[in-house]
């Protein structure tokens, strides 16, 4: 019964984080550009801001899920279900337009959902997992600071590097 919970709510979070992070692609402009939105959803076309579309997502639906899934991996498969689509979404995106030379929104928006269907299989592997050494939560603690820290740091005061650029308008950060 305990496996069956777990399937269907890797299934469902699958679902949710990829409605809500399609949707919030616009949730900044649709705020007419409300900074405290521009924080928390995407609020330009570069790629870090696009890994913005999984994060918030990811972090509500495990804080709801946690009622109805009592494991002692959640918070390491929390941790590793933000952690997944950071790396593969920047390492698929920047490959293939290595190879075509150019952005093709079907495949951006493929990778999007492949990245979270990758970090929901991921966590339900972690979660089907006897209970692990508590070192993994300290990990797992320590993994979410940092990726919470850049999240809301990058945005307002993002790097001059490459992937923090949206070169549709040369800029970076909010508007």
């Amino acid at each position: 019964m305990q496996n069956k919970k777990i399937l269907i709510f890797c299934i469902i979070g699958f679902l949710f984080v990829s409605i809500m992070g399609a949707l919030s692609h616009f949730f900044y402009e649709w705020s007419d550009f409300n900074k405290i939105i521009g924080i928390l959803f995407p609020a330009n076309e570069s790629t870090w801001e696009h890994l913005k579309l999984a994060i918030l997502p990811t972090i509500l639906y495990f804080a709801f899920g946690k009622v109805f899934i009592k494991n002692a991996n959640y918070l390491f498969a929390l941790f590793i279900t933000l952690l997944t689509p950071i790396i593969v979404i920047p390492i698929l995106f920047y490959t293939y337009t290595a190879i075509v030379g150019h952005e093709i929104l079907f495949v951006d928006i493929f990778i999007f959902l492949l990245s979270v269907g990758f970090a929901f299989f991921m966590c339900w592997l972690i979660l089907l997992l006897n209970p692990l050494n508590k070192n993994y939560n300290v990990i797992a603690i320590i993994g979410l600071i940092i990726i919470l820290t850049f999240y809301f740091t990058f945005t307002i005061y993002p790097p001059n590097f490459f992937i923090f650029k949206d070169f549709t308008n040369n800029s970076y950060g909010l508007k």
